[in-house]
């Protein structure tokens, strides 16, 4: 939450906490709670049903505004176009990136609402965007909100959702003590290891395998794992067969590292 320009200041409030919010929120003048709608860098932890809604309104109770992080979760990966709109929540600012453009040229966007740009009228130039002036990347991410918005890609993503999930949860039952959880959100996965490295280690053997995928910073154990929202079913297949052959090993290793220490 943003208090102030020095990073001591912002309080860090734990997901699915509204309590905890709470407690930051009352007392002070917070101008704004800013949070992934499912936060990757904690390995795609789900909210529970109902916190998102209970943040937004946090938000009006004590006259902060919610900022909604939709870089990593939004542009149709969970079935929606923005993970939020789930909840039924409009957020008083919405970030968006990277896969904005479709990978073709360097944008990202800022929504706003009419609250939040208010300042607009006044002071228009009062901060210069990193990638302002972009008219390619405009062209580029109108492009991908049309393609994103078709009705056979959201027929799409809920399809390779329910392959992608479903050959997870037999590639589960075949390693139960070392791949442990799954979290999944449309084609958001987090992967959860009996281990407090394990993501980095099946990520190790993931990119040998030919398939890049990355580990939680924050919960290392658990590999954020996203395929493309337009992946082929034939695609889809071959990525499961080698995520299965780089999960084996990496549990044969690691349970070969265990068998070593003791």
């Amino acid at each position: 939450m943003f208090l102030s320009d020095q990073p001591e200041d912002f309080p860090h409030v734990p997901f699915n906490d509204l309590e905890a919010m709470e407690d930051a929120l009352r007392g002070r003048d917070v101008a704004a709670v800013i949070m992934e709608t499912i936060p990757a860098t904690y390995g795609f932890p789900l909210p529970e049903p109902g916190y998102l809604r209970g943040v937004k309104a946090l938000c009006e109770r004590y006259d902060a505004l919610y900022i909604a992080d939709e870089v990593q979760t939004g542009l149709m990966r969970t079935g929606e176009l923005w993970a939020i709109t789930k909840d039924g929540i409009e957020p008083d600012i919405m970030v968006t990136g990277k896969g904005i453009s479709g990978g073709m040229y360097p944008i990202a966007c800022v929504l706003v609402n009419e609250r939040s740009a208010g300042w607009l009228t006044e002071d228009g130039f009062g901060h210069i965007s990193t990638f302002g002036g972009a008219e390619l990347g405009c062209i580029a991410a109108l492009k991908s909100l049309e393609i994103c918005s078709r009705p056979e890609t959201r027929s799409m993503v809920h399809y390779i959702a329910d392959f992608i999930g479903q050959r997870l949860r037999d590639i589960q039952c075949t390693y139960p003590d070392w791949f442990t959880g799954i979290r999944q959100n449309g084609v958001i996965f987090g992967l959860e290891f009996n281990d407090p490295q394990g993501a980095k280690l099946v990520m190790r053997h993931l990119y040998e395998n030919g398939v890049w995928a990355i580990f939680s910073t924050l919960d290392p154990q658990v590999l954020q794992f996203k395929p493309g929202i337009l992946m082929k079913p034939e695609l889809a297949e071959e990525l499961l067969d080698r995520t299965e052959v780089a999960i084996g090993k990496a549990c044969h290793e690691a349970m070969g590292a265990n068998r070593g220490r003791r």
